[in-house]
């Protein structure tokens, strides 16, 4: 009768699992490897078979990421704003009337030099010296002499 069970005993199964034991992170490290390269493979034959749709989805990521990191949408706000405000009319005062003889009056601590009011808004300066509206309009009125009888 033949033994064909040549396990080599207790000293044999202890080895062969010391053996097990210290190569078994290297073999879920290949088994990882082999699972991961399968995967990638996969991935890449469905983007070669749907490369439009691959190209569309990245578009719309860098499209969402360029949106938030230069902040596009204030900007875009700023500038519909800034077109709808109206443009201002560039007016030159020499083409007003009567603007050669008015003066910007500095401060609105002044007084007329011949009422002593308190000069407001429509101030007049005529020789280094203010006057308020209605004694800038005696000084206009020509003096005429009235006929006596």
């Amino acid at each position: 009768m033949s033994d064909d069970n040549d396990s080599g005993g207790i000293i044999g199964t202890i080895i062969s699992v010391l053996i097990l034991a210290a190569i078994w992170p290297y073999l879920l490290a290949l088994l990882g490897i082999y699972i991961a390269n399968m995967v990638v493979l996969a991935m890449l034959t469905w983007i070669a078979e749907n490369w439009i749709l691959t190209i569309s989805f990245i578009a719309g990521i860098l499209a969402i990421y360029c949106i938030f990191k230069y902040k596009l949408i204030s900007k875009a706000w700023k500038y519909v704003f800034a077109k709808a405000q109206p443009n201002a009319i560039e007016v030159r005062l020499n083409d007003l009337p009567g603007s050669t003889e008015r003066k910007f009056i500095p401060s609105t601590n002044l007084y007329c030099y011949w009422c002593t009011k308190k000069l407001g808004i429509k101030a007049w300066e005529k020789d280094s010296k203010y006057y308020c509206q209605s004694c800038q309009e005696k000084l206009q009125k020509p003096n005429v002499p009235s006929h006596s009888r």
